[in-house]
């Protein structure tokens, strides 16, 4: 028994939407400058995460600020993009998901339970996910004949 086509709009559909979250989430942080260094001294000080990733805080993130200050919005938007287009799904999938056991383990999840149950969901039905993406569409234009 296959899935009906509702079922993979509705799939399309909030691969989408998360990835305009985390587009969203992404551009935001480059415009207004972020810095983890507030995050890094709150995690190294306090009690809520678990001691090794305050270690982990304390002594990487904190050495590599700028590093970091980079990597999560850009992270942020390449899955955005990723799950907008459906390009490296499944990349973006669990970039999403390693982002998010890192909100959890800073004791943030509060702040993303909408990207949380739309990454599982989409971790559980990965294959549908495939149905409607970039690719998908080119090839129903006959687009990517073209380019070859």
């Amino acid at each position: 028994m296959g899935i009906n086509k509702f079922t993979l709009y509705v799939i399309t559909i909030v691969r989408i939407i998360v990835g305009l979250s985390w587009l969203q989430q992404g551009m935001f942080k480059f415009q207004a400058h972020f810095n983890i260094q507030g995050l890094v001294n709150t995690i190294a000080n306090g009690s809520d995460s678990p001691m090794w990733y305050q270690e982990f805080f304390e002594h990487v993130v904190s050495n590599n600020i700028a590093l970091f200050n980079l990597l999560i919005p850009a992270g942020e938007i390449a899955v955005g993009l990723g799950l907008i287009f459906g390009v490296l799904i499944r990349g973006a999938i669990l970039g999403a998901c390693l982002m998010l056991i890192n909100f959890w383990l800073s004791n943030m999840i509060y702040i993303y339970p909408f990207l949380l149950v739309g990454s599982i969901i989409l971790l559980n039905w990965y294959p549908q996910t495939l149905s409607y993406t970039l690719w998908t569409a080119l090839d129903k234009l006959n687009i990517r004949e073209r380019m070859t």
